[in-house]
């Protein structure tokens, strides 16, 4: 199949939580926009392996603030743009031991706590970690398949388009901007929005501009019975984010926060990570570890400074950074949206955002080039 002779405006490459969000608000904008997919469905890699949590208490300041900025699309999103509400009550406690009690962030959002208090909130957690806590009555579930769904359903709705099976072959600049060859045709647009997740620097090799030194991590995650109802207890992080659990689906979630190197791939869990886990969970809680439930692996990108990458280059025309999402793309999913169809049309960033101390060069690939080349 060749479409060459219709040019897009925008074709996004990458159909998980940053690549549909962006997509969404640019037909929102009246933009002509192309979503192309590796895989045979969207969101198959970091999008559908998330965590799902809504924390405005992790990350550096510029995700805290992105979140933050968030929030309200999360509680309040577009009519018809899902059918139930996307957040829904679980509150996160980070918890230390005397050797990480140093590591606890606080803000006004936050609460600190000692052991009465912890072991309340989260019984499992043994005696060394109840000795100081960190309390975040706001942090909640996020529904990330209604979010994904809700961006992709208003993607249609507004007159975009899906082609999955899509891996990029090539990219080429041309008159009209790029052709880009695909496992399911050739496209032309104006704009290219490489959102490939691990696999961005790679697009960019293709695209011929410079690396924003990208490095995929993966993170383990299995789940277990904890032998009894998890449902109330929340999201339990240590203060130095070696190992956190959480509910998920009548199981407990666990995982020991890895952030392997890896190369782009379907990350699949390593049994050295598996071990890993097991041994700090149980260190740190109650818990004795018995059968798996089930096991699982994703990749989370950062570069140098852990901050999202948004803008565009400024060595090749017509290309545009949306990468780096680490592990907060879903959460910030909604401001980091807006934030890219405004910059990608070249007009100001949103102004509500911008309130909340986000600025465009905290975003910029440049800053991160400058990373890369020293």
């Amino acid at each position: 199949m060749n479409e060459t002779a219709i040019t897009y405006d925008f074709l996004v490459i990458g159909a998980g939580i940053a690549g549909a969000s962006a997509a969404y608000e640019l037909t929102r904008e009246g933009a002509s926009v192309l979503l192309a997919e590796m895989e045979d469905r969207p969101g198959y890699h970091t999008t559908g392996r998330s965590a799902a949590i809504f924390t405005e208490n992790y990350g550096n300041a510029a995700i805290r603030a992105l979140t933050s900025a968030s929030r309200a699309f999360f509680e309040g999103p577009p009519d018809g743009f899902c059918n139930h509400p996307l957040l829904s009550p679980r509150g996160a406690l980070m918890v230390a031991d005397q050797q990480t009690a140093d590591e606890l962030v606080t803000d006004p959002k936050t609460l600190e706590v000692g052991a009465d208090e912890i072991n309340q909130l989260s019984p499992l957690v043994g005696p060394d970690f109840s000795y100081r806590g960190v309390w975040e009555s706001g942090a909640s579930d996020i529904d990330v398949d209604a979010l994904l769904q809700g961006y992709l359903k208003g993607f249609r709705q507004t007159g975009g388009r899906l082609v999955t099976d899509a891996e990029i072959r090539s990219l080429s600049r041309t008159d009209e901007g790029w052709r880009v060859m695909t496992r399911a045709g050739d496209f032309t647009a104006t704009v290219v929005i490489n959102a490939a997740g691990a696999w961005a620097d790679q697009i960019a090799e293709l695209a011929g501009t410079k690396s924003v030194g990208l490095i995929p991590r993966r993170r383990t995650g299995l789940t277990i019975d904890p032998g009894q109802s998890p449902a109330q207890w929340p999201l339990t992080v240590a203060a130095d984010e070696s190992w956190y659990f959480k509910p998920e689906a009548g199981d407990l979630m666990i995982s020991p926060a890895d952030e392997t190197p890896s190369p782009p791939c379907d990350a699949q869990p390593d049994e050295m990570d598996i071990a890993l886990c097991i041994e700090r969970i149980e260190a740190a809680t109650s818990l004795k570890i018995g059968r798996l439930i089930s096991k699982r692996a994703g990749l989370r990108s950062f570069v140098a400074d852990k901050s999202m990458v948004c803008g565009y280059a400024n060595d090749v025309k017509g290309f545009f950074w949306l990468a780096g999402q680490g592990g907060y793309g879903i959460q910030t999913a909604p401001a980091m949206g807006r934030i890219a169809a405004a910059l990608a049309l070249h007009r100001e960033m949103p102004a509500d955002i911008t309130a909340f101390g986000v600025a465009a060069d905290q975003l910029a690939p440049t800053r991160a080039i400058l990373e890369v080349d020293g």
